[in-house]
């Protein structure tokens, strides 16, 4: 079907590329055929949001939102994230935006809208909402009885997919890396410290990046970088990369396999 819009950029799904993401709406999801909720699959939190198309972060909005000017009347909001890139950023398509939260509602996901002006303008709103065209795939007709599964093939110009930890964010806000951890996990003071002062629990975790230390060994298994984290109990700054469930001996990585940066 061709494009009855003009200059609409060539959107790609906002998910690092070769992940599959499904894309849902549901009957109230005003307007319920052109809004997209989306799903990375295998990942529930904390993947990273790209920016499906070169533009202009103009706006900060709740719950967890920004929206991108891509010029020509276009435009493109990400909502619920847990993390965003400042306001005034000049992005590539690829580009790190945010990181995929539940801000706002009860469950975890990524909100997505392709807007349009006609004859241009600096601000899009609801009433601008289009069927998308992603990939090459559209105008899509969103069904709340007919999800779709695609496989994202987003990344920069270059070939490259932006993390969180090589853009700056303003205001000083620390980057968070979500890791899986198999067990409540003691948190301790400092790296020297051996009583713990907190525990970080099972499940989808935050850290801020990694710091090599004292080992840490059951049996056959050890890990030697510590992490830091904020508890859920107690007080204490520094995790054993030990717990990642994901990863093994003397690794230290998020759960989409980057190497957690050294704090």
């Amino acid at each position: 079907m061709a494009d009855p819009l003009p200059h609409r950029p060539a959107f790609l799904l906002p998910f690092p590329k070769g992940t599959t993401i499904h894309l849902q709406t549901y009957r109230g999801h005003n307007p319920d055929d052109k809004k997209v909720d989306m799903y990375r699959e295998g990942m529930k939190i904390g993947s990273d949001i790209l920016a499906s198309a070169a533009g202009l972060v103009h706006e900060h909005f709740d719950p967890g939102g920004i929206e991108i000017n891509h010029g020509n009347g276009w435009f493109t909001t990400y909502m619920h994230m847990s993390n965003r890139i400042a306001v005034n950023t000049q992005v590539r398509r690829g580009d790190w935006v945010g990181t995929m939260g539940s801000v706002g509602v009860d469950y975890p996901h990524l909100h997505h809208e392709q807007l349009f002006v006609p004859g241009g303008g600096s601000n899009a709103d609801n009433g601008n909402i289009v069927n998308p065209l992603i990939q090459g795939r559209g105008p899509i007709n969103m069904d709340p009885d007919n999800p779709i599964i695609m496989v994202s093939t987003n990344a920069t110009p270059d070939g490259h997919v932006v993390a969180a930890a090589e853009v700056g964010h303003g205001g000083g806000v620390p980057v968070k890396f979500f890791v899986d951890t198999f067990a409540d996990a003691p948190v301790f003071p400092s790296l020297t410290d051996l009583h713990a002062t907190g525990t970080l629990k099972k499940g989808t975790n935050y850290v801020f990046g990694k710091h090599r230390g004292r080992v840490t060994k059951v049996g056959p298994n050890f890990n030697h970088f510590w992490m830091k984290t904020d508890p859920d109990i107690g007080t204490g700054v520094w995790v054993s990369a030990y717990y990642l469930s994901r990863w093994g001996n003397d690794e230290a990585k998020d759960n989409n396999g980057r190497v957690l940066p050294d704090v």
